[in-house]
């Protein structure tokens, strides 16, 4: 009575245990299948219970080992019984073993295979689920993160550009005044548009930002024959200019704003650092296959304090990049700062 009651909390134990050691408890049942009564019969409860385990809580794999352990050592053991003695025929006592076997062995493996199945099968899909969210949180983050670095290049562009034109002419005509010069009113005139179409191009895309839904403003991209109105604003704003065209006009959206965008920042750098510099060349060269930026200033004889984190060189290179080019720029050996880009025509 007391080996029964301790391989009944033995297989207790195990029973309650069995979603971390469902063999375990298959082994010990099987254990308790070979002694007398009434253990056998809590061993042969205890190995459904066992068999089921398998599979719910492991693998495939391991419920039909499990089953072809229990199978055997069941066979074994009914035939080996008194019990079967009694059939006339072997061919009898087989059938009835194996028909008690698979009722005691097949359908509860059968079953915790069916409902681990399931489980497994929720599982991966709401891990499917889980990985979906996160590539999708992922593509919103980089999504937000490439808009926002769009919408500060374009800030930069305008304002930095704006910004240092209005101060250059407001600073000569300030110089004009002085002198007496004539010219200081028509300096101002160019102050004031400068800072009007600063302005438009800042409330249009700030109106962008408000109200996406909103029907945008459409405000002309700069085009080709805007290159040649921007290098006259800068010569007006005092810097000696040189401008070279090679080749056909540019053509298509994406390469002449690009172009316009670079040059204007270039010159822009120009005006801020080097304001004084005694010669300034840009080179516009439009080729089979790409089209070349090239600006360079000599250098200034009383250069200001340096300023600025380098946002417009990295606006400069993002844009080239965009269209598969690239942005070198630097110090020249024999003096000065200059910036080359190279756009590929394939990438526009």
């Amino acid at each position: 009575m007391a080996g029964t009651v301790l391989v009944a909390l033995a297989l207790g134990y195990g029973t309650y245990a069995r979603r971390r050691m469902p063999f375990a408890l298959l082994l010990a049942a099987l254990v308790a299948v070979l002694l007398p009564q009434p253990t056998a019969a809590l061993g042969s409860i205890a190995s459904w219970v066992a068999l089921y385990a398998l599979g719910v809580f492991r693998s495939a794999r391991w419920a039909w080992i499990g089953f072809s352990v229990a199978a055997v050592v069941n066979t074994a053991l009914l035939l080996g019984s008194a019990e079967y003695e009694r059939f006339a025929a072997p061919i009898v006592a087989v059938i009835s073993v194996l028909v008690q076997v698979t009722v005691a062995t097949l359908v509860p493996t059968l079953i915790g295979l069916w409902i681990g199945g399931r489980r497994r099968y929720e599982r991966a899909l709401i891990a499917r689920a889980e990985d979906l969210a996160r590539e999708r949180d992922q593509r919103t983050r980089l999504a937000v993160s490439e808009e926002r670095t769009r919408i500060a290049r374009e800030m930069h562009d305008i304002v930095s550009h704006g910004l240092t034109v209005m101060i250059t002419l407001s600073e000569g005509a300030a110089a004009q005044a002085l002198a007496g010069a004539a010219t200081a009113p028509d300096a101002m005139r160019r102050v004031a548009d400068t800072g009007r179409a600063s302005l438009a191009e800042m409330r249009r895309l700030l109106g962008l930002l408000r109200d996406p839904a909103a029907p945008a403003e459409l405000i002309p991209q700069p085009a080709d024959a805007d290159i040649d109105r921007l290098i006259a604003g800068f010569r007006d704003a005092g810097l000696p200019l040189h401008f070279t065209r090679v080749g056909a006009p540019l053509e298509g959206p994406s390469i002449p704003l690009a172009a316009y965008r670079i040059i204007q920042e270039a010159l822009t750098n120009v005006l801020r650092h080097a304001p004084r510099s005694p010669r300034v060349d840009v080179r516009l060269e439009n080729a089979a296959d790409e089209i070349v930026i090239a600006v360079e200033n000599e250098a200034d004889p009383e250069p200001p304090e340096a300023t600025g984190a380098g946002r417009g060189l990295i606006g400069m290179r993002e844009r080239a990049a965009l269209l598969g080019g690239s942005i070198d720029a630097g110090p020249r050996l024999r003096g000065g700062w200059g910036v080359l880009a190279v756009l590929r025509k394939e990438e526009a």
